[in-house]
This record gives structure tokens, sequence and C-alpha cells, in this order.
């Protein structure tokens, strides 16, 4: 079924009557048209462009809107304008004694907005209709004067910049830096591949391990160097603080007596070298072998050429057996002379035990009138000293001398 002219054009006035709603309620919620709003005035010399209608900000964020822009009746003998801007209700308690309102560029287009900055919470909040102080706004001879300074300080750097790139295009210049640059390189290769030591501490683990051994060490004598020290503090304390024979010499009351004690011992000391080097005595003729004074110099001169001759000899006596000449020379030096007297006292050694076994055989076999003699030579009982009796008056039994042949 077609509908009829009248519902169409209906249908059509109601959707756009539906989309301006729509579109009003976005703009009057960005510009926040249904929120409730406090007044405030704000004077300016200088508006720089502000109109009814712009944004008024807060930290970044977007509190109000200015209502009106005017010249105050009231005052006009001065040249200030009157910003009438209404905040959002709901912010209005942050704007205090201390807030201050400006004018700021709103985007790149020209348009200006004003901000207001947050006053501190310890102070009383403006009432709503209540004037807003404002920022100083600098005026455009200022921002001139600023640009000429900044300007100024470009020309300097650019001279400077321009001096320095001058210096640098000397050709002397240019060739210093290059021939630089190239005996850095030969050393960081020198370094990196060479035969010195550098290149042995980069690429040999060995001399690194080495190094670190060094360094151990170092803080190895750091360490007892430490407690070197400490002991010596110990003693120089125990030496302030006492008691003791350096204590009483530095601070007792004894102190200067044991040093005019010293003293009296250095000066006793000093006169008797100064005797014997100036004297005519003994030690002087061993000590300086002077014959030209008395009878004790040429004594002391005569010992003095003894202990050297005396050292001359045992020095030609020890240069003969290191020679090996006579029989300590030969028993020094010659190994086969001492293996002869090895074996010559390793043969008298089996002889005596063979003497003793023969020994105590016979007195085994009770013989009288054998005489057994232990390895020290003592008789061992009473006919052994019978038959040594015996032997000494020339008569020996049968028995005894076979046991002396056997001895023999």
């Amino acid at each position: 079924m077609s509908l009829s002219r009248e519902v169409k054009v209906g249908v059509f006035v109601f959707l756009g009557l539906f989309g301006a709603a729509v579109l009003i309620f976005l703009i009057g919620d960005n510009k926040s048209l249904f929120d409730s709003k406090v007044p405030y005035h704000v004077r300016f010399e200088d508006v720089q462009g502000v109109k009814p209608g712009s944004t008024v900000r807060m930290g970044g964020v977007d509190i109000g809107t200015v209502a009106r822009v005017q010249y105050p009746e009231a005052l006009a003998a001065e040249p200030l304008i009157d910003v009438e801007i209404n905040i959002v209700k709901r912010e209005a308690h942050r704007i205090r004694e201390s807030s201050r309102a400006s004018i700021a560029a709103k985007g790149l287009l020209g348009d200006k907005m004003v901000t207001v900055t947050p006053g501190r919470p310890d102070e009383p909040a403006v009432p709503g209709g209540g004037l807003l102080k404002s920022a100083p706004i600098e005026d455009f001879t200022q921002i001139l004067s600023r640009v000429d300074t900044l300007a100024s300080s470009a020309k300097n750097v650019l001279a400077n910049l321009e001096t320095a790139t001058g210096t640098l295009a000397d050709g002397e210049l240019r060739k210093d830096v290059r021939d630089g640059v190239s005996a850095l390189s030969r050393i960081l290769t020198a370094v990196d591949s060479g035969d010195g030591y550098a290149a042995r501490l980069l690429n040999d683990r060995k001399e690194a391990d080495r190094l670190s051994r060094v360094v151990a060490n170092l803080e190895q004598t750091t360490a007892h160097l430490d407690d070197v020290l400490a002991g010596v503090d110990q003693v120089v304390a125990r030496i302030n603080s006492g008691p003791g024979l350096a204590h009483e010499v530095l601070y007792g009351e004894s102190g200067s007596h044991a040093v005019a004690q010293f003293g009296g011992a250095a000066d006793e000391l000093a006169k008797t070298l100064a005797g014997v080097r100036q004297g005519n005595g003994l030690a002087h003729g061993i000590l300086f072998g002077d014959t030209g004074g008395g009878g004790d110099s040429a004594l002391g001169a005569k010992v003095s050429g003894d202990v050297t001759a005396l050292s001359g000899d045992l020095r030609a006596i020890v240069s003969g057996i290191r020679e090996g000449k006579g029989t300590l020379g030969a028993l020094m030096v010659d190994p086969s002379v001492y293996e002869d007297l090895k074996m010559l006292l390793g043969n008298v050694q089996r002889n005596q035990v063979l003497r003793a076994l023969v020994r105590y055989s016979i007195r085994k076999d009770g013989t009288p009138g054998v005489e057994v003699v232990d390895p020290e030579g003592a008789p061992r009982d009473a006919a052994a000293r019978s038959s040594t009796r015996s032997a000494q008056h020339g008569s020996v039994p049968a028995h005894g001398a076979k046991a002396a042949s056997a001895d023999r």
C-alpha cells in the first residue's frame, strides 16, 4: 500500500526534528549547555580576540565558556575590558583568591580562550559573580624585544659556528687531523695485533691471569702492610701510654737521666774510637797496620800480619783439599777411596763377629784355661781371668794356644 504524500512529508519532518535534537544534545553536552553555571568577571587590557562562546579551561579541561565581552560603564575612565565567564558549578569551588585568569591561543587557527589556574586549597573560594584577578599580559613590544634577544643570540651562535668551521677549513689543520687519525689507527692496530704488552694483555689469557695474580699479591701485600702499620700504631700507643723504658725516656721524670747516660756512653765510645785511631796501641796496629809507633802498635801490626798469613795458609789448605791432594782431599774427591774404606771397615766388623763366635763355641765345650772376651774386651768369668794371668806369665795351655791361634 502506497503512503500518501502527507505521511511522507510528516515522516521527513520528524526525522529532521530528531536529527536536530540529537545535534543540539551533542553540542550542548560539549558546551555544557545543560549544566548549572556560576558567573565570574575578569578584566583585561587586551582580550586579543576573545569573544562570547570562547572556551574557558583549567588545567587543560574545559570548565566553561565566555558569556560576554564589553567595556564596563562603571570604568569608563580606565581602558579595561570586562569579560564575563560562566564556570560549571561542580568546578566552581576550585576558583579561589589565588586563581589567575589569562588569555591563550587555541590551536593554530588563531582562536583564543581563557585559562584559569586553580587556587590553593587553604584559601577561601571566590563567590559567584565575583572578580577574578588576571595575569599580566605581555604586550607586542615585549614580545618583539624577546624576539630581538633571541635573534641576537642566534647571530652570536652563527658567528661562533662560522669561526669554528673556518678553522676546520684550514688545510694544515685537516692534514694534522688526518695524520692524527692515521697515527691513532696504527696505535690501535699495534695494540690489537702487535707484539707489545698491551696486545699480550688483550689477547693472551696467561698474561691476563699473571696480571690478576700480581694484583692479588699486591692486595695481600697491602693487607700485610696494614697489619704492620696496625702493629706500629699499637707500639706507638704503648709508648705514649706506658709503662716501659721508651715511655720513661720520652715522657718520664727519669727520661733526662737516661738520655744523659746514653749521651755519656756515646761520648765514651767516641773517645775510645778516637784513641784507637790516633793512638799507638795494639788495636791501632791491628786495624791500621802502623808499625812506626810504639811497641803495642808494632805488636798489633805483627798480629795482623800473622792473622793474614794464617788466612792465606788456610786458604791454601782448603784449595789443596778441593784439588784432591792428601788423604783428606782424596777421601773428599775420589769415590774409590771412600769405597775402599767402607769395605775395610766392613771386613773388620765381620772379623770381630767371627772371633766372638769362636770364643762362644770354646766356652760351650767347657775347656778350662780359655779366655773368652766380649767385643768390649772384658773377661767373662773366673776361668777366663785365670787364663789371662797365665798368659801374662808366659804359660799358655794347649787349648788356650789353639784358641789364640784361632783368634789370630
